[in-house]
């Protein structure tokens, strides 16, 4: 153990008088009962490098108190805890300070020093976290992976992170989840009022760079711009009332009322009300250490200095100071509760908050939600009206930037129409979406973010001018490389035929020519030309290279996913895989007989053969789901006859499979290893592998997947038993674009039967023969498939 004296023994003298005794106070409490070198040396650093201290100086003053981190098995952080009501956690960066780096943690450039903790836990004091390389790791299902987002900033940002202009440009943003790189020094740049569609991998990490921006945990964020993430999985599902939904938005709004509501509460209650002024003052008091410490994170040098001790100071006096000012000399509770409620409702007038509810109901009377809805759980209402109500939200606190991501999950193809036009309309709000449905992208896209090899590109047009652009691209260069290969293989040669004259004649002039061919051939790694057609120069090629100009790379094209949909056995008899005879379905009434049943199907006869693709299109609610249960035998039809083939294996891909799978904490391999006990542990790894489930993907427990890899994974998990007939109850939801192409390349190949729901437009326009629509309990074929059924929902 080292305490603030045996370090400071060691300490020059001249460092020692530039730190003052707040700073000294503060360290001496960081380090006190810290036995974990590497700790110990992280939350000294700082202060000794800001009092004069050399790097030199440091390593050699550590090495004599024999306190070397290289053994730590855990990098530790140079931390500091904020206290903000987040879950993710962000990090700063800072332009002028240098990283301290060990065995663990990858080694960055000299440019960008070591990234700050943002902890979760809103009034724990400020101290850097203990070390972690001597812990038990937890089990899988109960750790939760550290996220860190951060971008360059110099020691002044902090006067610049609020401007006028509503553009987001953030260069060197790095977002790290654990020890696992989604983005690397890559270019975050939003122009105001632009609309983006977002594409990517699975798991590439698109959902949490939404939730850092959405979430102002990414640091250097400008704090000035509005921000609403509508999540992935989760469009309001709350029993709360669609209003209080909307009005929720309004986070400073919320906080002062809940203040009011627990003080005038507690006024006849002595104890209950010291207790509510607490939590007002506490409150109050967080959000100043909030503040300091936010300053502290993002300074350096001697106003880096200043800085953490005014934070020290604020979390030090920050609750006592407020109470004193609260209290003065001879208030009681009820005076200083009659003072607080008369701020509190100061602050919510100046905020117009008395106009609040129905500026919310006249948004939501806009969107068509009924006051009857309005009034109403949000539980109670179908993804389409949840979708609203999100957007409801977004226009009561008329945000700057807009972050969906996959908003078309779970709704109907009249619900995607609204919406797609909707978004159209909303020109002076940014918008950032992520989607899986390629026409619904290309309807709202203005331009398109790829991210891929943790970089952020940027390219004009929806997503068929990106893929036609990308296309066009990738076969230029190829040309570009073919004919540079030529030119160089043309030089090579008259390099060896010159060396083989100048051999056989000893003449020098011709080594002179040989030497000039090889540098010429040096320079021939890129092209002669920008590609903005101007002549390269070196001057335009910043920082130093091996070679003399840009290599020309080759932009290979994205790979596609390969299903591996096994092909069904042959039957030994020919038929009907199933046959529906008259089928009716009515579910019965809430109140026992005293209200009517609702009928969903009705007098529906249709014979599925070996071979089908079949899609069935209707709103949310009308009956598609039942009559998939039908085919598959967990419901009966209330009138009719099903007939199955007595051979018959059946693959059933539900709606919400992904969703239930969120929970499930044992792993996609021992899943189908305690399923099939007699299939070898390779057979089953290869069997994953093929949905790109190989790996560490294998083992993990499947909660800890992203949306894209657990919809894979429950395709690998429903596909294993090599069935006839595959009902496939929205398939499309949480795949990327790559995936998505590969499951239609999969079942156009595939020579079983296929029935699906879906709302992707262009997954049934690739996948299926017969379209048929359910409207008003009856099935109907669509002659012009489903383009026929889009056109009247589609303005």
């Amino acid at each position: 153990m080292v305490s603030i004296n045996v370090l400071l023994a060691v300490v020059p003298e001249a460092v020692k008088s530039a730190l003052d005794q707040d700073t000294l106070e503060y360290l001496g409490s960081m380090i006190a009962d810290e036995n974990d070198p590497a700790a110990i040396r992280d939350a000294a650093e700082p202060f000794l490098s800001d009092a004069g201290m050399s790097e030199g100086d440091i390593e050699s003053m550590f090495s004599k108190l024999s306190l070397d981190p290289a053994d730590s098995k855990v990098a530790v952080t140079a931390a500091t805890r904020l206290p903000v009501p987040l879950a993710v956690q962000g990090a700063a960066i800072n332009s002028e300070s240098k990283p301290k780096s060990d065995g663990a943690s990858k080694e960055a450039p000299s440019s960008k020093p070591t990234p700050v903790t943002v902890s979760t836990e809103a009034s724990r004091p400020v101290s850097p976290p203990k070390s972690k390389s001597k812990a038990k790791t937890k089990p899988a299902e109960s750790q939760m992976p550290t996220v860190q987002a951060y971008s360059q900033q110099s020691r002044f940002h902090n006067e610049t992170v609020t401007t006028l202009s509503k553009d987001v440009d953030l260069r060197d943003v790095n977002v790290t989840v654990g020890d696992h790189e989604l983005l690397v020094d890559a270019r975050l740049w939003l122009k105001a009022g632009c609309h983006y569609g977002m594409v990517g991998r699975n798991g590439a990490g698109k959902s949490t760079l939404l939730s850092v921006i959405g979430n102002k945990t990414l640091i250097g964020f400008p704090e000035n711009i509005r921000t609403l993430y509508v999540q992935q999985l989760d469009v309001l599902d709350t029993n709360m009332s669609v209003i209080d939904a909307v009005l929720s938005a309004d986070t400073e709004r919320q906080k002062r009322m809940g203040d009011i509501r627990s003080i005038e509460g507690a006024l006849q209650s002595p104890g209950e009300l010291r207790k509510a002024l607490d939590a007002y003052i506490e409150r109050i008091g967080s959000e100043q250490i909030f503040l300091a410490q936010k300053t502290a994170t993002l300074r350096s040098g001697r106003r880096g200095k200043t800085a953490r001790a005014a934070a020290l100071k604020a979390e030090q006096t920050a609750l006592s100071s407020i109470r004193s000012k609260l209290y003065g000399d001879s208030k009681t509770d009820a005076d200083v509760a009659a003072d607080v409620l008369a701020t509190l409702y100061a602050e919510l007038d100046e905020m117009d908050a008395q106009s609040a509810e129905a500026q919310a109901r006249a948004i939501l009377s806009g969107l068509d939600v009924s006051e009857q809805q309005q009034d109403g759980p949000v539980s109670m209402l179908s993804g389409g009206w949840r979708m609203r109500v999100a957007l409801a939200k977004a226009m009561f606190i008329k945000p700057d930037i807009l972050l969906l991501d996959e908003c078309t999950n779970h709704l109907d193809l009249a619900a995607i129409a609204w919406l797609q036009d909707y978004l159209v309309t909303l020109e002076d709000i940014t918008i950032v979406c992520v989607s899986h449905d390629r026409d619904f992208l290309n309807a709202i896209s203005q331009e398109i973010i790829r991210l891929k090899e943790k970089k952020l590109s940027y390219h004009p047009g929806n997503y068929d001018d990106y893929e036609q652009t990308e296309d066009e691209l990738r076969k230029k260069k190829e040309h570009q490389y073919a004919a540079l290969e030529r030119r160089r293989e043309h030089v090579k040669k008259s390099i060896d035929s010159f060396m083989k004259h100048a051999r056989g004649t000893q003449d020098s002039k011709v080594l002179g020519q040989v030497a000039s061919r090889k540098k010429l051939l040096e320079r021939m790694v890129g092209l002669d030309v920008t590609e903005d057609g101007k002549k390269f120069k070196v001057s335009y090629w910043a920082g130093f290279h091996d070679t003399v100009r840009p290599e020309l790379k080759l932009e290979r094209a994205e790979k596609g996913v390969d299903f591996s949909i096994p092909q069904p056995e042959a039957l030994r008899h020919q038929g009907p895989l199933v046959t529906l005879n008259n089928i009716s379905f009515a579910y019965p009434g809430r109140n026992s007989g005293k209200a009517k049943s609702t009928t969903v199907l009705e007098n529906i006869s249709m014979s599925i053969m070996m071979g089908d693709h079949i899609a069935l299109l209707g709103l949310n609610g009308c009956g598609k789901s039942t009559l998939i249960n039908i085919i598959k035998g967990d419901l009966t039809p209330t009138k009719g006859t099903v007939e199955n083939h007595s051979r018959l294996r059946i693959g059933h891909y539900t709606q919400h499979f992904v969703d239930e799978l969120s929970s499930e904490h044992e792993s996609g391999l021992a899943m189908l290893m305690r399923e099939h006990p007699s299939v070898k542990e390779g057979e089953i790894r290869k069997w994953l592998g093929s949905f790109e489930l190989s790996g560490s993907l294998a083992t993990r427990p499947v909660h800890t997947l992203s949306g894209g890899q657990r919809a894979r994974m429950a395709m690998a998990l429903m596909l294993y038993s090599n069935p006839h007939l595959l009902l496939l109850d929205e398939v499309t939801n949480h795949l990327d674009m790559y995936a998505v192409e590969g499951l239609i390349a999969a079942i156009n190949d595939y020579e079983g039967t296929v029935i699906l729901v879906s709302h992707d437009r262009h997954f049934v326009r690739e996948t299926t023969d017969d379209v048929y629509a359910l409207r008003n309990a009856k099935l109907t074929l669509l002659e012009d498939g489903i383009d026929e059924y889009v056109e009247k929902f589609i303005t």
